[in-house]
């Protein structure tokens, strides 16, 4: 399985839950707009740690796409 992040800055508001529930896997930058710091997630709790970030976000900023690794 693998897992990437897509934050749409239109939407994102800087609330920061991402950063807050998976500091390892968002960030805010330093315009106050979240950012994914890691690409390409394998690992499988990640990946379901990231879902769940995503359906956190209180903008729906955030997308996730899960794909069966190869």
């Amino acid at each position: 399985m693998r897992a990437t992040a897509r934050v749409d800055r239109s939407l994102c508001q800087g609330a920061g839950l991402c950063e807050a529930m998976g500091p390892e896997l968002f960030r805010i930058d330093e315009e106050g707009y979240s950012e994914n710091s890691q690409r390409n997630i394998t690992n499988e709790e990640k990946v379901l740690l990231l879902q769940d970030i995503a359906d956190c976000c209180p903008t729906g900023a955030i997308s996730v796409t899960v794909s069966e690794q190869d």
